[in-house]
């Protein structure tokens, strides 16, 4: 096949190949620009189900635009076979640059958000992978992360299986097995380990695989062989991501573990939410907040139903070099917040000490001070916030004019709080009132801006539940209790913000 030309594409060196075909570089001589060339495997040539499989990939990666997802070019049939050119992507995969004890957080936070990213933009094109894996995860010099290889996605309204399930064909490894369970197993998701129905979720799960094994260098579900492997996938918890790392942050591995959970129902939801969630780790990292997070050892001393000691014994070695000066990463960011816990007693003055022995002095030992605990929540799109009018707004208000609320009550996710009860949000009048025959006609509108969160950051809210398609989502104004010809709305009149979202939000527990 080397040297072979198909077209304008004059193929070179073979640079990977899967259970559909070998890859080559190539050259479009048309364009004088390096390609990459898919070819379907001859063995798979003759077989329209197959052939057809691989028009879908080209179909579904041709679907998508994004920076994070290889670009196709073009789809070449010659009679005998068919190609797929796509971008010549240099770099290393994800398989070549996991160490065996996990890559650095700061890559993995890195390379994670765009991974996430690029499978939002699959999912909200309708569109799984369903073979996501290290292995078709590429990363460039500049730190660009490329999905590769949509062999096996889907459009989610296409069958879930092979017309012929009944076969079942064994792969080198990483092992993989086509029909009707489509993927590699160590990956896969339970639901598409038995062969079910999957959707974006199936991808969540994979995802969850990916992240566990650049946190630790060892894969969440292994055996010896793939039954055992498949086993583990149905049956097996992951050990914790922290046992083997304790260096994790406590949110991180929190988003493992509901990317892992084996019923898709009690899952992560969306791969949007996921992404929200890892974009603000990477952002504490990059401002040095990471003491923002859980100690290791307040999510140590609350182990989830069934977890062994081993997480708890990690945070006590953890703490233990926080006193003797250890030098992890994380252990200066959390310093003040666990200084409390290692105080040790404060010694009395010299006649106190000789005069009474017995143990009366109060110490952070004996009354620890607790720890500030935070968590890192998402705010869904449409998110309600209860607003309150500050001010009259007079029935002369021109357009632009600006206009204040208050947050009438809490804003909560579960029980924590993320907008509070006070918290000011602005907006602006979009339409002034206009006269018809000397009195007031049509309504004024408003719209809104933000509004205070409780870690400080200004969340985009808009003034109706779904966004409008100018852009601008306006709503008229309530007179209120005002009986007052010279006020639009009066202070304290009700109103209600949505959130545009999603959008994370950091707060106390």
């Amino acid at each position: 096949m080397v040297q072979r030309t198909v077209l304008q594409y004059q193929l070179g060196e073979k640079i990977g190949g899967g259970g559909m075909g070998e890859i080559y570089k190539a050259r479009d001589t048309r364009l004088n620009r390096i390609v990459a060339v898919k070819v379907l495997s001859a063995a798979m040539s003759g077989d329209p189900d197959r052939r057809r499989r691989f028009v879908q990939e080209a179909q579904a990666v041709s679907a998508l635009n994004h920076p994070n997802i290889i670009t196709i070019f073009d789809i070449v049939d010659d009679g005998e076979t068919q190609y797929m050119v796509v971008e010549y992507v240099d770099g290393k995969t994800l398989v070549e640059l996991i160490p065996r004890d996990g890559m650095p957080l700061q890559q993995v936070l890195r390379y994670a958000t765009q991974l996430a990213e690029a499978l939002c933009a699959a999912h909200a094109a309708g569109i799984i992978h369903r073979d996501l894996k290290p292995a078709n995860i590429m990363v460039t010099g500049t730190g660009l992360v490329k999905v590769l290889d949509f062999g096996l996605a889907k459009l989610i309204d296409w069958p879930a299986t092979d017309p012929d399930g009944a076969t079942v064909t064994m792969q080198p490894a990483p092992l993989t097995i086509e029909g009707t369970l489509l993927g590699t197993v160590n990956y896969m998701s339970p639901e598409q380990a038995e062969g079910k129905k999957v959707d974006a979720r199936s991808d969540i799960f994979s995802f969850g695989a990916v992240l566990y094994e650049m946190l630790t260098g060892r894969h969440a579900f292994q055996g010896d062989s793939v039954i055992a492997t498949l086993t583990a996938v149905l049956r097996d918890e992951i050990q914790p991501v922290r046992q083997l790392s304790p260096e994790v942050p406590a949110e991180l591995e929190r988003i493992v573990g509901e990317c892992l959970k084996k019923n898709p129902d009690e899952r992560a939801q969306s791969m949007a939410d996921i992404q929200a969630a890892l974009a603000a780790l990477a952002r504490q990292w990059d401002s040095g907040s990471f003491s923002a997070l859980p100690p290791v050892a307040v999510v140590a001393s609350h182990p989830p139903a069934g977890r062994r000691v081993g997480p708890l014994l990690a945070a006590i070695v953890v703490l233990a070099a926080v006193a003797g000066g250890a030098g992890y990463w994380w252990v200066n960011s959390h310093r003040t917040e666990a200084q409390p816990v290692h105080t040790e007693t404060p010694a009395p003055p010299t006649s106190a000490v000789n005069s009474d022995p017995q143990p009366v002095t109060a110490s952070p030992v004996t009354a620890p001070a607790q720890p500030i605990v935070t968590v890192t929540v998402v705010l869904g799109d449409a998110t309600p916030v209860p607003l309150t009018l500050t001010d009259d707004i007079p029935g002369d208000a021109a357009a632009g004019t600006p206009v204040q609320f208050k947050v009438s009550a809490d804003v909560r996710v579960n029980d924590t709080v993320v907008i509070r009860k006070g918290a000011v949000a602005s907006g602006v009048i979009v339409d002034a009132a206009k006269k018809k025959f000397g009195v007031l006609g049509s309504k004024m509108t408003f719209s809104l801006d933000s509004v205070d969160a409780a870690d400080g950051q200004k969340v985009p809210i808009r003034a109706t539940s779904a966004a409008h398609r100018d852009g601008i989502s306006k709503h008229p104004l309530e007179t209120g209790a005002s009986k007052s010809k010279n006020v639009a709305s009066a202070a304290g009149t009700a109103y209600k913000g949505f959130v545009v979202g999603p959008k994370t939000v950091t707060a106390k527990k």
